[in-house]
């Protein structure tokens, strides 16, 4: 048999963290991209986007592994 995941509340973190990280890739591509039309920048758009979007997973998962690791000690 298997035995109950201790720290489920850990996994629904992560879950909303998840969900969180989708939808703010959804709003910067769908509304972000555009106000760089017109600009100098135009072009480096997806570029941007795609800097942003790293930038933001990055730091997103810094953050769970330091609470992982604080509520693991």
């Amino acid at each position: 048999m298997t035995e109950p995941a201790n720290g489920s509340g850990h996994h629904l973190f992560g879950l909303l963290v998840a969900i969180f990280a989708t939808l703010a890739v959804f709003f910067i591509w769908e509304y972000g991209v555009s106000y760089l039309d017109g600009t100098p920048f135009e072009e480096l758009r997806y570029v941007i986007f795609a800097v942003t979007v790293v930038g933001m997973l990055s730091g997103l998962q810094s953050i769970i592994s330091r609470t992982s690791t604080a509520k693991a000690s």
